[in-house]
């Protein structure tokens, strides 16, 4: 069967495959992940980025225009804005993990070296969509067609397991690698 990439049924697969390396049996204190491979963390920290950047925020940025016609993909986008929650939620997992001192140093250093430039490239394209959604063109169209800025959240929020503003985070990492 084709499955094209950018289709609704595409990214919900990938999100399904990402979310297999969370462990949320009822039995372990909190959810965990089952592997910390470099391989599981690229997988995953990719399809969180594409959720973020291709589909919620592509589909936000649009504001409120295309509801006149149709709200058929709002459930879909609050299906797809939770999956991307537990995704954040794995990524505060991971730094947890690589937090841990009994890491041997290398395979530690290779994990980071594997997540650092995904953080990177988070953190500048949440900067540049924060920027798009505030800037003077989107700030003067109808207020029905405002783009939304969303996700966001203040790094504050008790609701979301990461900063939105990951440079804190992205600077204790490189950090790590110098020690």
């Amino acid at each position: 069967a084709e499955c094209s990439t950018g289709t609704l049924p595409y990214i919900l697969d990938k999100c399904k495959a990402a979310l297999e390396n969370l462990n949320t049996a009822a039995d372990l204190k909190g959810p965990s992940l089952k592997s910390v491979e470099v391989g599981d963390i690229t997988r995953v920290e990719k399809t969180h980025s594409e959720v973020e950047f291709e589909w919620l925020r592509q589909f936000w940025f649009q504001g409120k225009r295309y509801r006149r016609c149709t709200d058929w993909w709002d459930k879909p986008m609050a299906n797809l804005e939770d999956l991307w929650r537990q995704m954040e939620l794995m990524t505060s997992l991971l730094l947890h993990e690589l937090r841990k001192e009994e890491q041997m140093e290398e395979q530690r250093n290779e994990k980071i070296h594997c997540l650092l430039p995904l953080l990177v490239e988070r953190q500048s394209l949440r900067q540049e969509w924060l920027a798009r959604c505030h800037s003077p063109l989107s700030e003067n169209v109808p207020d029905d067609e405002k783009p939304k800025c969303q996700p966001y959240w203040e790094d504050n929020d008790p609701s979301m397991s990461l900063p939105f503003n990951l440079e804190d985070i992205i600077f204790e990492l490189q950090t790590m690698l110098e020690d």
